[in-house]
């Protein structure tokens, strides 16, 4: 497989997706922070283990595994954004078990059999050839070792892409939506898929399992709306469709008034539907 694959994927991320996340990431770690206790939960990591993080973006998921398994274990993180590991390598303050990589985990000669547990919040949707990749990942595992990753369902089901986008639509006329399986943040939505994505990789002690919890996004509905063009799919659409600032206005004020819904007292609590995957590994081949 050709080291640069996923060539695409390493242009936006290492440039402005990259960027704008890597200056938000106190609001997307906010928001996903029930998506990370779940992962790290079930990943149930013990002391002394070593954990290999794929996308850990800006840090904290291999910050806080790292925290899980102490002194005596490590966790690495691994991104395809430069920048973003930039920044995880400051976030972690020095710790002394932490690690971070630039690498694509589809084609990173990853050390052989050295991880007890791999991990993902939303890092794995997105290589050009997911078998190849896992196929890839699973050679760096113990046997006996597992993989742990959380990945997006159906985004109609997922109102922190769906309202946006409508609203963007509407305001904007149509877009070409995303080939089915595309990388992409849904690019594991369908568990059929996703189950055969697997299989071609050669694991087959896969299970999926449907998740469903509310992301914890800070601030207000209006907060949201403002955020709306900042990053996601409205920010996309914006863009594509070249926008104007009265579009922008009433993109901003109608995802602000649909997000009203979700304003609870303790908070935004915006529904989420994902699915968890988890995968026995036999060692490498």
């Amino acid at each position: 497989m050709a080291a640069d694959a996923n060539q695409d994927q390493k242009d936006a991320w290492s440039n402005a997706v990259g960027q704008v996340w890597a200056e938000n990431d106190a609001v997307m770690d906010t928001t996903l922070a029930p998506v990370l206790d779940h992962l790290l939960v079930h990943a149930d990591l013990q002391a002394g283990e070593r954990v290999l993080d794929i996308g850990c973006g800006t840090g904290l998921s291999t910050i806080k595994a790292a925290q899980a398994v102490g002194a005596g274990g490590q966790a690495t993180g691994a991104d395809i954004a430069d920048q973003m590991v930039a920044k995880a390598r400051v976030q972690a303050g020095g710790a002394s078990n932490v690690i971070f990589m630039s690498a694509d985990a589809q084609t990173h000669g990853f050390e052989t059999a050295a991880f007890d547990v791999v991990i993902s919040r939303f890092g794995v949707m997105f290589f050009a050839d997911p078998a190849a990749a896992f196929a890839n990942i699973a050679r760096a595992v113990k046997p006996g070792g597992r993989m742990v990753f959380m990945a997006w369902a159906d985004a109609q089901d997922n109102p922190w892409f769906s309202v946006p986008r409508a609203v963007a639509v509407a305001q904007l006329g149509p877009v070409e939506p995303p080939l089915p399986h595309a990388p992409g943040p849904m690019g594991l939505a369908d568990r059929d898929y996703t189950l055969d994505v697997f299989a071609r990789a050669g694991l087959s002690d896969v299970t999926i399992t449907p998740v469903a919890l509310d992301l914890t996004p800070p601030g207000t509905a209006d907060d949201m709306g403002a955020f709306a063009l900042v990053l996601g799919p409205a920010s996309r659409i914006f863009k594509d469709l070249h926008g104007t600032q009265e579009d922008a206005a009433a993109i901003v004020a109608t995802v602000a008034e649909r997000f009203q819904g979700y304003e609870t007292k303790d908070g935004l609590r915006v529904p989420a539907r994902l699915n968890r995957i988890e995968v026995r590994c036999r060692g490498a081949s």
